[in-house]
């Protein structure tokens, strides 16, 4: 090429390059912009409608604004962390911290500035996560090499049949084969299987079913096979009638919404489609007293989690420490600490004697001395996330993006090491290492 073409390409090559910069710069602005309004809606939502009808359970207001400024400015700190790791949507596991940042996070600063909570669980709190977010953004990804498609097939087929035959004689030895799928009559279902005597190995295995039929299922649905798709849905009813767990229930909805509906601009619009969710259960609350939505998507969701860190705080304050013993010491064959389970030991600290799980910050509280804790906890957590990275790379977003929301909800609401084992997260990153996936199938999917 000649001198003036080189140096037309050149000059193109710089007006690109500069279009990329303002488009990016202006992507980061627009981010923020959902981000601070997101802010602004939950503050909105608690003070007036959360707080007056739920004041009775702790939700109550007490506007500081030494305290309310503060919680704004934790936000701020935080936010160019926030976008840039909203940025990395090719890491599972920034998608995973992501919602996390929109579950817990964030509600988390409305609620420390709305109720007024003390300066040092504030403190605790903006350590915690902006160690979460700068290693989260540091901590290099690992690669592992993939087993060879042919290998793995073989295997998912044998899981499929396997997976299906466990749970119906599970529900046929323990429920006759009952198939519960009324969402109101849950808790008698529940009781009845506290009181199941299921093996101890056969225990762990069930719990790993939530985890593994899902990732069947997505397999089965990426083969187009239909037939094998309903049959495992079916098992998977059977499975939810066997202890009728509600998130157990919904997940499936959720795990079929991302696969067949999900798309790419529903992840950079999450704080926008969250802020018009918590308006929607506003409006709903204020114009036709349905508080149903309200109390489970604002109140149960987001705002319940955040609570329970808070008096998990305040519990262990005065109490000692559990140092893992409801977890992997405790398999260990180590004394307890306490004669019963940590949330159980809340919920009758709190006075309602239910199961009060808690994650992330209440687990801290929980296990650890806070000075070491707000920085080996999101360590930890981010190191099993790599987990999740190295499985899942070459693998479609919409085969994983479900599983991500599911464990975003769970390291909320339960300790990472129950997650990890009985939650089954491992499980999880090992079937995706396995999930066989065309390589042709991949680049289509990035694609589009």
């Amino acid at each position: 090429p000649s001198v003036t073409e080189k140096l037309r390409g050149s000059r193109a090559a710089q007006s690109l390059e500069k279009l990329s910069r303002v488009s990016r710069r202006h992507q980061f602005l627009f981010q923020c912009g959902l981000i601070l309004l997101y802010r602004l809606v939950l503050d909105f939502m608690y003070l007036t409608q959360l707080s007056p009808i739920y004041a009775y359970s702790g939700f109550t207001t007490d506007l500081v604004w030494i305290k309310y400024a503060l919680s704004w400015l934790l936000v701020l700190v935080c936010l160019p962390l926030v976008v840039g790791l909203q940025g990395q949507e090719e890491r599972p596991s920034s998608i995973l911290v992501t919602l996390m940042n929109y579950v817990y996070f964030l509600p988390m600063t409305s609620y420390l500035g709305c109720k007024g909570s003390d300066l040092g669980f504030f403190c605790a709190v903006a350590v915690y996560w902006l160690v979460l977010l700068a290693v989260q953004l540091r901590m290099p990804t690992i690669l592992v090499p993939k087993l060879p498609h042919r290998h793995t097939s073989l295997l998912f087929f044998l899981v499929s049949v396997g997976a299906c035959l466990f749970v119906m004689g599970i529900s046929g030895i323990y429920t006759g084969f009952r198939l519960k799928l009324n969402l109101s009559d849950v808790y008698g279902i529940r009781a009845e299987a506290a009181a199941y005597d299921i093996p101890g190995l056969f225990a762990y295995v069930l719990s790993w079913m939530t985890v593994i039929l899902s990732v069947l299922i997505l397999y089965w649905l990426q083969k187009r096979r239909y037939v094998a798709v309903g049959v495992l849905v079916v098992v998977y009813l059977f499975y939810y009638s066997i202890s009728a767990q509600k998130s157990v229930f919904l997940f499936l909805f959720l795990l079929l919404f991302c696969y067949l509906l999900y798309r790419k601009w529903m992840y950079r619009w999450c704080a926008g489609l969250l802020s018009l969710g918590v308006m929607g259960c506003w409006v709903l609350e204020a114009g036709a007293q349905f508080l149903t939505p309200m109390s489970l998507f604002v109140r149960r969701l987001m705002y319940v989690p955040v609570q329970l860190s808070e008096v998990y705080a305040q519990f262990f304050r005065e109490h000692p420490l559990n140092l893992f013993r409801d977890g992997i010491l405790g398999k260990l064959s180590y004394d307890p600490v306490y004669s019963i389970k940590i949330p159980k030991v809340i919920g009758e600290y709190m006075g309602t004697g239910s199961s009060a799980n808690n994650g992330l910050v209440g687990d801290m509280y929980a296990n650890l001395p806070v000075v070491l804790g707000v920085f080996l906890m999101p360590l930890i957590l981010v190191i099993l996330f790599r987990l999740l990275d190295a499985a899942a790379r070459d693998i479609p977003q919409k085969i994983y993006i479900g599983l991500c929301v599911f464990f975003a909800m769970s390291f909320c609401n339960g300790s990472w090491s129950t997650v990890l084992l009985s939650g089954g997260f491992l499980m999880a990153c090992i079937f995706l290492y396995l999930f066989p996936v065309q390589k042709e199938e991949h680049v289509k999917n990035e694609q589009s």
